[in-house]
């Protein structure tokens, strides 16, 4: 039985007949082109038609079936140079990703070796930047020119001639290139299959990226070429970023280098100015100090001079006057020498004897009332235990030290009031207790005491006229005896400072420095 399968879409006539016979088998049967001919030729020029369709099909599936195997490569190297491109751009240390691109990259162009080299900044030296399949240590002492005492194992040749011509170099059998029939290294590294690609930056170079096969000829081809040169491309970019990056590291770390040293410098400044307001000041109180005790020793010397019938009292008077301004000038004097050792690297150094402390701490007490701080409102009181032990010391500097701490509670009791000495018996030698009531001292100002030129900066004693020098050294000279010095004290509450002094001196005395 046959039926019209397809029509003309013009005049709708059939363009063949579907078939099928008794078993059930179908097949297409062309429309005859003309009535006379008869079924059996229909089936026959059907048959032809199938053979030619089947031809047809043939023909197209074929291209279809070439174009899908040669698009898996490319497929393939597309997914490589993203990967590579992401790897570059994943990170600013170069370096440690070009190691792990150019090892992907010998991979894929199936190479056996391969390097990047990069041309060093301001310089034409090129050195190993990453390597897959040499050792870097080889790469660099052949790039150096120094011998490794191996036969070269690269041309150099190749990488400088694509250096300087900036494009790449594809050689099928370096070996039989007539490019480098006269190149040594070609021939002693064995090279055949190489392939070696710019890198470069604006149409500077900034390196290569070479790959080569020593084994096998004919490795690579102009796909290779275009897959590392886009390679290239980015890794160029890569490094610019970086070396931008380094460039941009560098100038903030020698900005804040040169801000930090300008900082330093300024405070160098700051602190010369400062030394030298100190030493004018320190002069001029220097100055003032020696003048005041010279004019009042020239004042008692007149006056006995210019009346010879002066009362034995009164002359007695003056002498010890003159005693005590010249006992206070001495004691600045130690001050200055000491502290010029000390500033010098120096140690002081003292000269002990067994001595009894009490008539020291009488005379330094009955020379305050001549100090030029000292008023009427003051009160100094004395209470010295009549079992005081004698003690192994420096006569003195002890009374160097008694001054500096009896003149400092008169001159910081601007308003007056007590000032009492104490000396008593402790563990194995003695105390000396010195109190005061005058303007007294926080906890940082007591922490900063015994500095160097230190001195309270309170408004209400800034007239106060000192040289910075007292205390910082008594508390030296009390060490150098193996005591110790302390302060008590708190803001309008007046200042407590206890010395303790051993009975005898250590047999190695530390020294006292800076």
């Amino acid at each position: 039985m046959c039926c019209p399968a397809l029509r003309c879409r013009h005049s709708g006539s059939p363009l063949g007949w579907c078939c099928s016979d008794s078993s059930g088998r179908r097949e297409f049967v062309s429309t005859p082109r003309s009535a006379h001919e008869c079924p059996v030729e229909v089936r026959a020029r059907s048959a032809e038609n199938r053979t030619c369709l089947q031809a047809s099909h043939a023909d197209m599936v074929h291209p279809l079936a070439e174009t899908a195997a040669e698009s898996a490569p490319a497929r393939s190297y597309l997914e490589t140079l993203l990967h590579l491109g992401q790897l570059l751009n994943s990170s600013l240390e170069v370096s440690q990703v070009l190691h792990i691109a150019i090892e992907q990259v010998v991979q894929f162009v199936q190479a056996e070796r391969g390097f990047v080299l990069l041309v060093e900044e301001g310089t034409s030296r090129v050195w190993g930047r990453a390597t897959h399949g040499i050792d870097p240590a080889v790469l660099e002492a052949h790039l150096s020119g120094r011998d490794p005492g191996n036969e070269p194992q690269i041309s150099r040749s190749i990488v400088e001639r694509t250096l300087k011509e900036g494009r790449p170099l594809l050689s099928l059998n370096a070996l039989d290139d007539p490019r480098f029939s006269d190149h040594a290294s070609v021939r002693l590294a064995q090279v055949r299959s190489v392939l070696c690609v710019p890198l470069l930056s604006k149409g500077r170079p900034l390196g290569v990226v070479y790959v080569d096969n020593r084994v096998k000829t004919g490795v690579f081809d102009e796909r290779h070429v275009e897959m590392l040169t886009a390679f290239a491309n980015q890794a160029a970019i890569a490094i610019d970023n970086a070396r931008l990056h380094e460039n941009v590291r560098r100038s903030a770390e020698e900005r804040l280098r040169l801000q930090q040293e300008l900082h330093a410098k300024e405070t160098q400044r700051r602190a010369l100015e400062e030394a030298n307001k100190l030493k004018s000041d320190f002069i001029g109180f220097v100055s003032h100090e020696l003048r005041n005790p010279l004019t009042t020793i020239r004042g008692c010397v007149q006056t006995m001079l210019a009346d010879p019938e002066l009362d034995p009292a009164t002359r007695a008077e003056f002498h010890e006057v003159i005693e005590a301004e010249a006992d206070r000038m001495l004691n600045l004097i130690g001050d200055l020498l000491d502290s010029a050792r000390l500033e010098a690297g120096r140690p002081l150094s003292l000269n002990p004897r067994e001595l009894d402390l009490r008539p020291i701490l009488e005379k330094a007490a009955r020379a305050q009332k001549y100090y030029k701080f000292w008023t009427a409102r003051h009160r100094l009181t004395t209470r010295i235990a009549p079992d005081l032990p004698r003690i192994e010391a420096d006569a003195e500097k002890l009374h160097q030290i008694l001054t500096n701490l009896l003149s400092n509670a008169i001159k910081y009791s601007p308003q007056g009031g007590e000032v009492r000495l104490e000396a008593y018996a402790k563990d194995d030698g003695l105390a000396i207790r010195i109190s005061d009531e005058g303007v007294g001292m926080n906890e940082e100002q007591r922490a900063r005491l015994f500095g160097r030129y230190e001195r309270l900066e309170r408004e209400d004693i800034r007239r106060i006229p000192g040289h910075g020098l007292g205390l910082f050294l008594t508390r030296r000279l009390v060490e150098l005896h193996g005591g110790t010095v302390d302060c008590l004290s708190s803001p309008g509450k007046g200042s407590t400072f206890i010395v303790t002094l051993p009975a005898r001196q250590p047999a190695a005395r530390p020294h006292a420095d800076a």
